[in-house]
């Protein structure tokens, strides 16, 4: 009876080590980091827009809104025209369903070309005395004036101030 008791702490003592070892092994070392997701993520609304390069294609893929004309900062660069998908205007947060999309001026032509994308979340959806929401590891800024959460993301021209900055140097308004 003892040496079955001796045999049965030495199999539970093995199992435990041999778990302890396992999940070990299995620790968080191995998961993308934060940059790595965003770069995914990055990745992966580049796919879906992939289609939208311009606004008759956007449109015809139902980015039809028209919310601003060309925006540009005196000092700090542009952002584009604003084309949203109303149905996305809902508070959904998703990377793969940009409620809106930017267009500017492309340098070689006056046709418009996709540059990036941007998230909104309705003050009528989440009031302005809420968290702010967040996407991409950013927190989203409030806009008081179209009362509206707001998060930039530059997917197809690289903007100098960084992926999430709303204003870009290199975007301008003609």
């Amino acid at each position: 009876m003892i040496r079955l008791h001796k045999a049965i702490v030495v199999l539970w003592t093995f199992g435990i080590t041999s778990l302890a070892l396992f999940s070990t092994s299995c620790s968080n070392d191995d998961a993308p980091s934060q940059e790595e997701k965003i770069n995914t993520m990055l990745k992966e609304v580049r796919k879906v827009t992939s289609s939208m390069r311009t606004m008759e294609s956007a449109k015809k893929m139902g980015w039809n809104h028209a919310l601003s004309e060309c925006v540009e900062h005196p000092t700090e660069g542009g952002m584009g025209h604003h084309i949203a998908k109303k149905e996305y205007m809902d508070g959904r947060l998703n990377h793969k369903e940009p409620q809106v999309l930017l267009f500017a001026s492309n340098s070689n032509s006056e046709e418009l070309e996709l540059v990036g994308v941007e998230y909104i979340v309705p003050f009528s959806v989440l009031p302005s005395t809420a968290t702010a929401p967040e996407l991409y590891f950013q927190k989203f800024h409030k806009n008081e004036e179209q009362e509206i959460w707001a998060l930039h993301v530059w997917t197809e021209l690289e903007n100098p101030k960084g992926t999430f900055y709303d204003w870009n140097p290199k975007v301008s308004c003609p």
